[in-house]
């Protein structure tokens, strides 16, 4: 039996919050899950796209709006917002994609 994660606020499992506080950056157009759903939190009966919640590294993929800043700039801003909820995990970012003004919709991958 695994223990519990430390990182569970008010019964949102991690990848949840992680989540959140990416799509929460003005420089992040969404989270991206893959072609083979890779980056994805699996949980029961749903998934987290984009979030990869492990015991030592959260990785998050996302596709980044181009602001006019360093990619490596927009990077840092998100793993400063993942930091925080991270419990000391390292916080990887993978930039899968990035677009110029809005997004309408991303394709999250496979179910």
């Amino acid at each position: 039996m695994t223990e519990p994660d430390p990182c569970v606020q008010d019964d949102k499992h991690p990848a949840d919050l992680v989540a959140e506080r990416v799509l929460a950056c003005p420089s992040v157009a969404g989270l991206a899950g893959g072609v083979a759903g890779h980056a994805a939190t699996y949980l029961p009966g749903r998934r987290v796209a984009g979030v990869s919640w492990r015991d030592d590294v959260c990785e998050v993929a996302v596709v980044l709006r181009l602001d006019g800043r360093p990619l490596p700039e927009l990077a840092q801003e998100v793993r400063a917002a993942v930091e925080a909820v991270a419990g000391g995990r390292a916080v990887d970012v993978v930039v899968v994609d990035v677009v110029v003004g809005e997004v309408r919709a991303l394709d999250p991958g496979p179910p």
